[in-house]
């Protein structure tokens, strides 16, 4: 992945698309720009699924994560049972 973003405009759209979704392809995400703004970003299904994959990789982590903290918490005593939402209060 380039470290410089692709960039172009709603306009670039609108004009030549198939290029825009072309460089979006061979060169890593595009980032729409509207009014000077960053609108959307325009990836491959090849990047969208990398992406993917890492988000989910690190949703995984932070689970087991929790489960061995809470794991240890127990087996220390330090969980408490709670009867009502109220009792967090």
């Amino acid at each position: 992945m380039n470290i410089m973003p692709n960039i172009t405009t709603t306009n670039e759209i609108q004009r030549s698309y198939r290029k825009v979704f072309e460089m979006a392809k061979k060169n890593g995400p595009v980032v729409v720009m509207t009014n000077n703004k960053p609108d959307v970003v325009i990836l491959s299904p090849s990047e969208y699924d990398k992406l993917y994959l890492t988000q989910q990789q690190w949703e995984m982590k932070d689970t087991l994560k929790a489960i061995k903290a809470y794991k240890k918490d127990k087996a220390a005593g330090k969980l408490i049972k709670l009867n009502s939402l109220a009792d967090l209060l």
